[in-house]
């Protein structure tokens, strides 16, 4: 990862654009088509930013050719504002892709609301005497699952026509689609069923998964899942087996949990540095894998984290306002940005991994955009 800036300005400065937000960032999420990248704050406000930039790094950036070196001249106007829609979403559920270019969320009311790149609100499904308990999309965007209580409805997003209709055992308060858009995960109440989308008549798989989990992450083969928890410990389950196990230890609550296609890693927050292990060779039966040493040790807990989509990177962000590029399986890292007396709340990577949007409990808002030549 090659680090090159202007006199005077920091690497940062020169790759980002910030905000300020009225309040504590807590979520953020790009579109399908990485457009817009949305930012929830304070009380469920809500807030976009455009992928598109006038003076992008991308068109700021130059090859000397007499040296090699690669130099970013400064940003000569001021950064464009947010927009800012009148809506106010419900926290503790996610923002998820509405088709190609919105989002999807459920309002103080209950009412599920797109939001679209450009801001505009619109009223998709009103409010219904069972309340959203669970809400996920696929990662196309073209498919969303709505629980309510114990049941799970699948909607197509261009009509809102429920297309299937599960029952299960168990209440649900944490959902995902898996990447090919064929299964979904439930948990709730300490279990977590599997259900198959495409075959809506076949019964679906229940796996006893007690604790804390808020939130559920499929790896891209299907193979495994793995569980964030609000306890200091996660959860990696194998679906051919049907197993569980957790893996504790950690100071913090592990609020963020990767897979990394490009590293082959499966990478956590919660602990004094990236915590990871080789892919092929998760923790089972109580046995601990293969641990992936990332980073370097410190003394502030790493709140945040996000897997690049292409590369063996993972950005982290720390308690202390630090964020840092760290390169899967070596001590590399660079520091990217260092927010004074916040923490770093939430992080997210655009699909290509062009943009980086930061989150900060200051309500600090940023996107940074990498040129092709920073990661040489």
């Amino acid at each position: 990862m090659a680090e090159n800036s202007a006199s005077g300005l920091s690497l940062f400065s020169l790759l980002a654009r910030e905000w300020t937000l009225n309040g504590e960032v807590t979520q953020i999420a790009f579109n399908n088509d990485d457009t817009a990248a949305i930012f929830i704050h304070s009380a469920g406000k809500v807030a976009l930013a455009s992928t598109k930039d006038a003076e992008s790094p991308k068109v700021r950036t130059r090859l000397e050719l007499d040296t090699g070196r690669t130099t970013i001249r400064p940003r000569e106007n001021p950064v464009a504002p947010l927009l800012t829609p009148d809506i106010a979403v419900r926290t503790d559920l996610p923002v998820v892709r509405f088709g190609t270019q919105g989002f999807a969320a459920i309002d103080m009311d209950g009412a599920v609301q797109q939001i679209t790149a450009g801001g505009q609100i619109v009223r998709k499904l009103q409010p219904q005497p069972k309340p959203v308990t669970a809400i996920s999309a696929s990662q196309l965007g073209d498919l969303l699952a709505i629980a309510r209580g114990n049941v799970l409805e699948l909607v197509d997003p261009a009509e809102m026509v429920v297309q299937a209709e599960f029952k299960l055992d168990h209440p649900i308060s944490c959902l995902t689609v898996a990447a090919d858009g064929r299964t979904t995960a439930a948990w709730g109440a300490g279990a977590l069923s599997i259900v198959p989308l495409t075959a809506p008549n076949d019964t679906p798989t229940v796996i006893s998964c007690p604790g804390d989990i808020t939130g559920l992450v499929w790896q891209k083969s299907g193979h495994h899942l793995v569980c964030a928890s609000a306890e200091n410990r996660f959860y990696i389950i194998d679906i051919a087996q049907r197993s569980v196990q957790c893996v504790e230890g950690y100071p913090n609550p592990v609020r963020d949990v990767a897979f990394s296609e490009a590293g082959n890693a499966l990478v956590t927050s919660g602990a004094y540095r990236l915590a990871g292990w080789d892919m092929s060779d998760l923790p089972v039966d109580d046995k601990p894998g293969t641990p992936l040493t990332t980073g370097k040790p410190g003394f502030v807990v790493l709140n945040s984290i996000a897997a690049h989509p292409e590369r063996n990177i993972v950005a982290t962000g720390y308690a202390s306002g630090l964020v840092t590029l760290a390169r899967i399986g070596t001590s590399q890292d660079m520091m990217l940005h260092h927010e004074r007396d916040t923490s770093v709340n939430s992080l997210s990577w655009s699909k290509t991994g062009e943009h980086l949007a930061i989150g900060f409990a200051s309500g600090k808002a940023a996107m940074v955009t990498f040129p092709a030549q920073m990661f040489k």
